[in-house]
């Protein structure tokens, strides 16, 4: 069996890998086409980067200015919500409200934005390209060693002849 990886399936794998969430065998798979793969090692260092950005903003955040309130704590629980447009509308008004009226609630409200398209991008790509998941694909090779491509080629030879015999015995019959 091929263990390696191809970029769109790596693009498929990406959140799982960049949480930690992938299993030793399938994350050493996904490491050994990093190593060869500068696009794919590009993507997910800019991943890396944004995350670990917004992690160290979000942590070490400087003293807020008397005339900028405080984030509160409903605030942050309720920006992906507003993000993805789940509010109701008045909880909405008051996102806008606060984005508007707070710098902090602005750089808050960019970073998620920003993650989001990156996470949507890769995500629509990878969705567009291919209509079905890689991650499962992948993982049932895994487990099973078998390569689907040559089981649909068996299939498709098979078809082919059931096809082709089809129409050989219709011009026997008509001519015969």
């Amino acid at each position: 069996m091929n263990k390696e990886l191809t970029c769109n399936q790596v693009s498929a794998l990406i959140s799982f890998y960049i949480k930690g969430k992938l299993n030793p065998k399938l994350k050493e798979y996904v490491d050994l086409h990093l190593a060869k793969c500068p696009v794919c090692r590009k993507k997910i260092n800019d991943l890396n980067n944004i995350l670990t950005k917004y992690k160290a903003k979000t942590a070490n955040e400087p003293p807020k200015q008397e005339n900028e309130e405080i984030l509160s704590y409903d605030f942050k629980n309720k920006l992906s919500a507003y993000v993805d447009n789940e509010l109701n509308s008045r909880e909405n008004i008051m996102m806008k409200k606060m984005t508007i009226s707070n710098p902090g609630a602005r750089r808050e409200l960019e970073a998620m934005y920003k993650f989001q398209k990156v996470l949507g991008n890769a995500y629509n790509k990878t969705k567009n390209d291919f209509k079905y998941d890689y991650s499962k694909e992948i993982l049932h090779r895994l487990h099973d060693g078998k390569e689907y491509t040559t089981t649909y080629f068996y299939k498709l030879m098979i078809l082919f002849s059931a096809l082709l015999l089809t129409i050989i015995g219709g011009f026997l019959y008509l001519y015969f």
